[in-house]
Formats: C-alpha cells, sequence, structure tokens
C-alpha cells in the first residue's frame, strides 16, 4: 500500500477564536503550529490567511509571511488557499499562486454558505476554474481540486479532458460542510465519489465537524490520504475542543500505524505528488 500523506487545514476562512481560542489566526501562530503539526506526521500545510482582526483575508503580504515563515524553518509542503470571498473576482482568489507555493487549491463549487447569519452565495465558474488551472500549470503549482459534491467531479473531469491538470490528480473531497449544494458526511457519500474518482487520482478526504474521525479513517482504508485540522473540526472529542492542531495530526498518524500503514515525509509526498520544489 502507498504511504500516507497527512494534510493539516490549520485555521480556515471562517470560525475563529470564538470557536476554539486554540485556532491560529495571525501569521507567527499559524507558522508555529505548521511547525509542530510537521512534528506530528504531517506533510502538507492547508494554509488561509487572517488580518489583524482574524478576518479572512487574500493580502498577499499575509500569505507571503506565513508561507515564508514555514518554508524558512521545515520541509513542509505548503498549500496556500485560493478561496478568497465570495464577491472577489478570480485574478484575486488566485493571486496567492503568485507566491509559486508548491501547491494550491483550486475550486470548483456552486454553495451557499451562511455567512454571519447571511445565506451568500459561493460560486466558481468553469471559465474561472478554467483560468485558475492555466495558471497554476504557469507557474508551477500543483493544483488541488475541491470535491463537494458530483458536480464537482464533472468539472475535474472537464480539466482533465482538456488537458489543463497533470497527473495525479489531486483530488480534494470535502463532506459534511454546513451549505447548500454540498453533501452530507456519510460513509455511503465518500465511497460512492470514491467510486466515481478518475483514473489517475490521488484522493484526500477532509471532513467536517463530528464526522472527521471516522471518515478520514475511512479514508485511508479506502486508499485515500486524510486531511484534519481547526479548519474542519475544532473538538478534539465531543465536548473537548482541540488544544492545538498537532494534537489533531498525531492522533491521526497513531491511528494510520495501527492500521499498518506509514506515514509520508513531505519529500515522499513530493515524489507520490509529483510536485516540483
Amino acid at each position: 500500500m502507498q504511504k500516507i500523506i497527512i494534510t493539516a487545514a490549520l485555521t480556515g476562512a471562517g470560525h475563529g477564536k470564538e470557536a476554539n481560542p486554540n485556532l491560529p489566526e495571525q501569521p507567527e501562530e499559524i507558522i508555529e503550529q505548521a511547525l509542530q503539526c510537521r512534528d506530528a506526521g504531517a506533510a502538507i500545510v492547508h494554509v488561509h490567511a487572517r488580518d489583524k482582526s482574524g478576518n479572512n483575508t487574500m493580502s498577499l503580504d499575509i500569505f507571503r509571511k506565513i508561507h515564508e515563515g514555514i518554508k524558512s524553518s521545515s520541509d513542509l509542503i505548503v498549500e496556500l488557499s485560493t478561496g478568497g470571498g465570495p464577491t472577489l473576482p478570480n485574478e484575486e482568489r488566485i493571486a496567492p499562486m503568485l507566491l509559486k507555493p508548491e501547491m494550491a487549491s483550486l475550486n470548483t463549487f456552486m454553495m451557499i454558505m451562511p455567512v454571519k447569519g447571511v445565506e451568500t452565495p459561493f460560486i466558481y465558474k468553469r471559465s474561472e476554474i478554467e483560468e485558475s488551472a492555466r495558471r497554476a500549470r504557469e507557474l508551477g503549482v500543483k493544483p488541488a481540486i475541491a470535491i463537494l459534491n458530483f458536480t464537482c467531479l464533472e468539472e475535474a473531469e472537464n480539466l482533465i479532458s482538456k488537458g489543463l491538470v497533470d497527473r495525479p490528480y489531486v483530488l480534494d473531497i470535502g463532506l459534511n460542510l454546513p451549505a447548500q449544494g454540498t453533501l452530507r458526511g456519510t460513509w455511503q457519500n465518500l465511497v460512492a465519489l470514491v467510486e466515481r474518482l478518475p483514473e489517475g487520482s490521488v484522493f484526500n478526504v477532509a471532513i467536517g465537524g463530528e464526522a472527521e474521525l471516522p471518515l478520514t479513517t475511512m479514508a485511508m482504508l479506502l486508499g485515500g490520504n486524510p486531511r484534519v485540522g481547526m479548519e474542519d473540526n475544532v473538538y478534539y472529542a465531543p465536548g473537548q475542543l482541540a488544544r492545538n492542531n498537532a494534537e489533531l495530526v498525531a492522533r491521526t498518524a497513531r491511528i494510520a500505524r495501527e492500521l499498518s500503514l506509514e506515514i509520508a515525509t513531505p519529500d515522499e509526498a513530493r515524489e507520490m505528488l509529483q510536485i516540483r520544489r
């Protein structure tokens, strides 16, 4: 069996310290927790940026500070978010790719997410998805394609059919988000998506909330890779807030070893995903 690549999603763009005071928001906090996750077994860190007030931001200066801080102190693969905000033009959403990270997210979905009590549409048009893939290729960035439902799979297959992404295709399955247009976190939905993955894919599984632990464990048994962290789940156990992201990574690494699976180092993950360092 292939080695397991653990991704730590450190911060996210939504909930903040009101959900868990240990969630890292400022660059120094994010860098510190990224390094802790490396020691716990993570090969990849998925990074969002926050401003001084803790709000989501696409500031290149803040992304640069985080990116350079992690890279200068570790061998981690840094995957920068290109999520942005629902009203931003695509050029601003994908601007973090200009920093030439080894990986970046590539969103493919249409969903309605409650933002501060307001139903807010997040829409990525096909033309924008294709432009994002082209930009990633130009800059030497490996895209991690978000798969939140079967429509997202169709968009991934469109990119593949047009030769806009290269093997192995990295597909990030995300379930149990509190949003209209996404799939619940059930084993049936996970298996159904995995069965539909294009040939030549490597898949990661990120699960929101209480379904994170059972379904990321199941992902490893299905031949995929787990993503854990406080972007997806701020609890270690019911009623028990996570002390940091590394605590969640360490548990997943421990479960993988109990399943007789080996944990990939960042360099091994680079080889598996064919990432240009």
